[in-house]
């Protein structure tokens, strides 16, 4: 968890998808035995986007813009089987490749493929998929605020950086300052005494700010301050 954090917190400088891509397979993954790694989304008109990738030797050919959905879905990637749901399984045709969805409130977004620099031992898959999936998480995030971002900004999203531009949500001052207690892990009633208001109008605030961010609790609304760098 010390670890997930750390990834958390590095991520509140805005790093680019390809920087991400980079520190997971050579910082956070590499003893799992991950070479490669590639991140997108999944748009409502079936097109694709690479946000991140690192290790591919096909990069320059889907990053940098908008893949229709006809194209990604004949490419013959061994991936595809996977996320059309053709192939039940995580674990792609290729031995060495998995899967791993990116969901908002459980709703797929997007995709993170990566890659193996040896096939992984089937008693060992479903530890190696915990892992993955617990750095996953985060990017997921990222996916999802992207997905609320107006439907003319999408053509030009191509790097996580790209996603605060594309419109964070807009939190009042007030708020701004509730969202930081709540990275602090302070409680509402500490808020109160702090920044002179009532506990119910903390409460209301908070809701607002759940509302604004798209999360449904405390601990998702610090981790999304964080990443966003909103405070």
């Amino acid at each position: 968890m010390t670890q997930i954090r750390k990834f958390i917190e590095w991520l509140s400088f805005h790093p680019t998808g390809d920087e991400i891509a980079r520190a997971l397979v050579t910082d956070h993954l590499a003893a799992e035995g991950v070479c490669s790694i590639r991140f997108g989304r999944i748009n409502n008109d079936d097109s694709a986007i690479v946000l991140g990738e690192y290790g591919f030797a096909d990069a320059a050919k889907w990053g940098n813009r908008v893949i229709p959905g006809i194209e990604w879905r004949n490419s013959g990637a061994p991936e595809v089987d996977t996320i059309t749901g053709k192939n039940k399984t995580r674990w792609s045709s290729n031995p060495q490749r998995c899967v791993v969805s990116l969901r908002d409130r459980g709703v797929i977004q997007g995709h993170t493929v990566v890659e193996f620099a040896n096939p992984v031992n089937d008693s060992d898959k479903p530890r190696v998929l915990d892992v993955i999936e617990d750095f996953c998480l985060p990017i997921a995030l990222y996916i999802s605020f992207q997905n609320r971002a107006p439907v003319s900004t999408i053509s030009s999203i191509n790097s996580i950086k790209d996603l605060r531009d594309a419109g964070p949500a807009r939190l009042t001052q007030r708020q701004l300052l509730i969202l930081g207690g709540m990275v602090e892990s302070k409680t509402n009633h500490e808020l109160a005494i702090e920044l002179g208001y009532s506990v119910s109008t903390i409460r209301h605030e908070t809701m607002r700010i759940y509302q604004a961010l798209s999360v449904s609790d405390r601990k998702e609304a610090a981790k999304k301050a964080l990443m966003l760098s909103l405070i």
